[in-house]
């Protein structure tokens, strides 16, 4: 059957619903947006005098060192306006977190939920993980994303996704773990 085409706009309905079908027939590559954005949870940036962490300090060459003598970022705000927070390595597939107020030089204990020791740890279903952390210096959310089975022979590696604000000295979740991660690692540590 013909369909008589003797306006522009018929013409234009038309093309719009090929150009859909054929993107329906394609397979999508699955990308996820943000729940929450950094700017959604604005922190203020300290710019008092720094209480360095108990646990790092400084070499013959001036670089800063942890308390293991491994190299370590200078002591500055990099998390919710006030606080130190560091990724450390402990050994091969081994990670701990420091979370430490600049402002009060409180640790803030809470942040060794994230941490990843030897053995690796097991989320509820079986899957051995790792975590990386995305922050940044002017705002509260943190992301977590745990990398599933990056050490198995398959090298299946997923990803599932978390969110957090720190609100009151405290790390608290703010979303389910979700069963995927975000494309955007901008502001990945």
């Amino acid at each position: 059957m013909v369909l008589p085409m003797k306006s522009p706009s018929c013409i234009a309905i038309v093309l719009f619903a090929l150009i859909c079908a054929v993107k329906m027939a394609q397979p999508q590559a699955q990308t996820h947006k943000r729940q929450f954005e950094f700017e959604q949870f604005p922190a203020e940036i300290y710019k008092g005098p720094l209480h360095i962490p108990d646990d790092l300090h400084k070499d013959e060459q001036g670089d800063w060192r942890d308390y293991n003598d491994k190299w370590v970022a200078p002591p500055g705000v990099t998390f919710a306006g006030e606080y130190y927070l560091a990724a450390r390595s402990c050994g091969a597939g081994c990670r701990y977190y420091e979370l430490t107020s600049l402002r009060t030089g409180e640790a803030i204990p809470e942040i060794s939920m994230f941490d990843s020791g030897e053995p690796l740890p097991k989320t509820r279903d079986g899957h051995s993980y790792l975590t990386i952390l995305y922050y940044k210096p002017e705002s509260r959310l943190l992301i977590a994303e745990y990398y599933l089975d990056f050490d198995g022979p398959n090298n299946t590696e997923t990803c599932r996704q978390r969110y957090f604000v720190l609100e009151n000295g405290k790390i608290n979740p703010i979303s389910k773990t979700l069963f995927f991660c975000t494309e955007d690692n901008k502001a990945r540590q």
